[in-house]
């Protein structure tokens, strides 16, 4: 007699984060990646990484690399006979390094070995090169001097530290390895290449300016193959990712964003055609953002697909968040025309098309649906892994209710709640209230262990898409800018009140946690309302003035964000950062950061918690050693365990 059990904190270790399914260019095979939590030998914990092949024709699925390390970023060849991929397998301790196998198996081989590794890799037309973007060798006498000297306003990076000395520039090497060429060069960094269909030239994304530190903006500039002459195509103010040619290489699609409105400006398409001098915003008139932007814990070493192309350069296809949704989407280039591709009540993380224009590779998950990879054709779709469905059917996995409730603003607000599995009607349950980070991301169809877990022993969990949040149009987004802990916070509060008011709901007996921007919100909220019985906050801001100067993009997002420099808008700083409101505490505190989170400092923590603990408030501080700001998602398992429980028991004592 076979029966379910609850999900627990240690099947993280069960879970398989399936993701980048590459369809190869004949549509018959895909390449994808599965990576899972390891305890290895000698206490050591961290993620094993490997690329799979599916055979559609034969329906068999099977592990194509082996061996240690992390693989990952699988690319067909144009005629389908190697893929390239990175990996870190010959030395963990340097970053990932390009390889290339052939498509039916064989040995790998490494064709680079830079220090801080390589990103996006990519094919040349012919499929004799390999373009990728890396940072040349620092000088041999410099190697092991710890000293470092900075001279830039943008100089670290969560999750990359302090960046090297050199920039990084486009290279290629042959499908040998015996050549290296270096592409560019010059003080700017180059953030994202593609290279045209007829070999001649590559385009790639970049400031070139001197003032480039000082903004978000960034172009498309052009070079030749060989290296050379710059030109700068796109002159509009913009940030820019995603760059894609045309089959016939006389027009280049990319995403950007405006930045009129901020960072709550929309994610548009835009297409530029060779010999014309402004590029044209293709969504202009669309209230959508492009990308995904809904929350998932699992997930790993995940790559955005941008834009591809239809084989006959007459459609885009792209991903954009509805809601609590991620969809494929089509856009005829000459009508305007926008129609869902691939949709559902599901989040869509990766795609590709193979070279027919009638196949799409996606992988995709749910709430009670872990990622798996799929194919569709027309109306026509077909599951082709099952990588976690012993643990689905093992589990007893809660199904969110959805539900809305119109603001004190009249304004529609979306929201989910999922109760304990073995829920009964009869009984009053405490309840967790998760706050999103972002704030410009979203709750959602997606799948999160924490959420399961923390339903599992006995919560209702409640969590909602306040101001702020993406997937709900630009205005939406836009209502908090300079605003923080005002709309959002009333959404927020009135939720609260909503929920309170269901039958199985302890009212005295509910909770609050949120990471990143959840963590100001939950440091808002207990500096501004003793409503809670208790409080997590994680990954948080306290402080926007020592913010602005310590964190890696402090001082581009309070400006926007908060309005104006610390020195000139010290008033708006103190009134907006939860710090300065730390007497009116009444709420026991838990505190979580990574000690090396470069996007939310953790002297962030220490503030907070110091002022609490001066003041003698409840207060306890848990400190995560080699950890950054993305604890929660890709972090050490034994960490993300260890998170996990204390957060459980936290909520245990006081609401229990």
């Amino acid at each position: 007699m076979s029966y379910k059990k609850n999900i627990s904190i240690e099947d993280l270790y069960k879970l398989k984060f399936v993701s980048d399914p590459q369809i190869s260019p004949d549509g018959k095979r895909i390449v994808f990646v599965v990576a899972s939590a390891q305890k290895f030998e000698g206490g050591k914990e961290g993620y094993v990484s490997k690329l799979w092949m599916a055979d559609l024709e034969t329906n068999e699925v099977y592990q194509f690399t082996f061996g240690r390390g992390v693989d990952s970023n699988p690319r067909w060849s144009k005629d389908g006979r190697y893929i390239l991929f990175l990996s870190n397998r010959d030395d963990e301790k340097r970053g990932p390094q390009v390889y290339i196998i052939p498509s039916f198996g064989g040995e790998a081989k490494r064709l680079t070995n830079f220090k801080h590794g390589v990103r996006n890799p990519q094919w040349s037309p012919r499929g004799n090169k390999i373009l990728f973007i890396a940072s040349p060798e620092e000088d041999e006498r410099r190697k092991e001097y710890d000293v470092k000297t900075i001279n830039r306003l943008f100089y670290k990076l969560d999750g990359q530290g302090i960046f090297p000395p050199n920039r990084f520039h486009l290279f290629y090497t042959t499908v040998t390895g015996s050549r290296e060429k270096q592409v560019t060069s010059g003080n700017f960094d180059v953030e994202d290449a593609a290279w045209s269909p007829d070999g001649k030239y590559i385009a790639f994304v970049s400031n070139i300016e001197k003032d480039q530190d000082y903004t978000y903006e960034r172009n498309i500039y052009l070079t030749s193959w060989k290296g050379g002459k710059i030109k700068k195509l796109t002159g509009v103010k913009s940030y820019i990712q995603g760059l894609s040619w045309s089959p016939d290489g006389t027009k280049l699609a990319f995403i950007a964003s405006t930045l009129k409105k901020g960072f709550a400006s929309n994610w548009g398409v835009w297409l530029y055609t060779m010999g014309e001098r402004k590029p044209v915003y293709l969504t202009e008139d669309i209230d959508i953002s492009v990308g995904n932007a809904v929350n998932s814990d699992a997930r790993f070493a995940e790559s955005a697909p941008g834009i591809v192309w239809s084989p006959d350069g007459k459609k885009l296809y792209f991903l954009t968040t509805d809601g609590p949704n991620t969809y494929v989407m089509e856009l005829d280039i000459e009508t305007r025309e926008l129609r869902r591709v691939i949709y559902g009540d599901r989040v869509i993380d990766n795609f590709t098309l193979d070279s027919s224009g009638k196949t799409f590779a996606f992988a995709a998950m749910d709430p009670i649906t872990p990622k798996e990879v799929y194919i569709a054709e027309g109306d026509w779709e077909k599951k082709v892994t099952s990588f976690n469905d012993d643990l689905v059917d093992e589990m007893l996995l809660v199904d969110p209710e959805r539900f809305t409730f119109k603001a004190s603003d009249g304004k529609e607000i979306e929201g989910w709640i999922m109760k304990p599995p073995d829920f009964d009607a009869s009984k009053k349950y405490p309840v967790i209230f998760e706050i999103h980070g972002g704030p410009r991301t979203a709750y959602g169809n997606a799948f999160m262990h924490e959420f399961q877990v923390l339903a599992a022993k006995g919560f209702v969990i409640a969590y909602i898409n306040p101001r702020g949040s993406a997937g709900y149009g630009e205005d939406f987004a836009f209502e908090i800018v300079k605003k923080y802990g005002e709309r959002d916070y009333q959404d927020i509060m009135e939720a609260v009140e909503y929920i309170e008011k269901l039958p199985y709901v302890d009212p005295e007996k509910i909770g609050v946690t949120g990471g990143s921007y959840g963590g100001y919100m939950t440091n808002w909220i207990v500096t501004h309302t003793d409503r809670f019985k208790a409080a997590v906050t994680q990954r948080s801001i306290s402080n926007f003035i020592s913010f602005f100067g310590t964190s890696d993009v402090g001082y581009l997002f309070t400006t926007e964000e908060i309005g104006g420099t610390p020195w000139r808008k010290y008033r708006k700083y103190i009134e907006k950062s939860p710090l300065f409101h730390v007497n009116y505490v009444k709420t026991p505190i838990l505190i979580i950061h990574s000690e090396n989170d470069l996007r939310c400092p953790i002297g962030q923590a220490e503030e907070f918690y110091t002022a609490l603990k001066y003041l003698k408030k409840e207060v306890e501080f848990v400190r995560y050693p080699g950890e950054t700001h993305e604890l929660s998602r890709s972090g050490r398992p034994d960490h993300r365990v260890d998170r996990l429980e204390r957060i459980a028991k936290w909520f245990e004592k006081y609401l229990k």
